[in-house]
């Protein structure tokens, strides 16, 4: 009898203790830092390409392991959808780079320019109008309406 009330209280415990765990964040929760983002878009079959200047997104971190964006493929959709509805320029192939340093990802923005500027076929267009947003803004903002 006295075995069953131990095994008992042990169990209560344990279910108390897990109930009361704190969740873990998840990748798709906001985050606390800055990151820094730029696209670059490009049709396989002209010469033109067009690249959008360094935008900051805040409340969003990289992931800790990996040092990935998330929701990179929604930020290349975003360019995009931008491209396709207000340029009318279909076929587009985009791409982003981030990282959590504006200094790094300058260097970054100025090597993949002078890639596009030293080959005298391809035209560089720079995207003045365009600002990258967080998904969950645009997530939030279809849910309320």
């Amino acid at each position: 009898m006295m075995m069953r009330r131990v095994l008992l209280a042990v169990m209560l415990l344990a279910v108390t203790m897990l109930a009361m765990a704190k969740p873990k964040p998840t990748q798709y929760g906001r985050g606390k830092g800055k990151v820094y983002i730029f696209g670059v878009s490009q049709e396989l079959t002209d010469s033109v390409v067009y690249i959008t200047f360094i935008n900051e997104i805040d409340s969003l971190d990289l992931m800790k392991r990996t040092k990935f964006l998330p929701f990179r493929s929604e930020f290349s959709l975003q360019l995009k959808e931008y491209m396709e509805g207000t340029l009318k320029k279909s076929h587009q192939t985009t791409c982003v780079f981030y990282s959590n340093k504006r200094k790094k990802l300058s260097k970054k923005y100025y090597k993949v320019k002078k890639r596009y500027l030293d080959n005298p076929y391809t035209k560089i267009m720079p995207i003045e109008s365009f600002q990258f947003r967080h998904p969950l803004d645009s997530f939030v903002n279809e849910n309320v309406e």
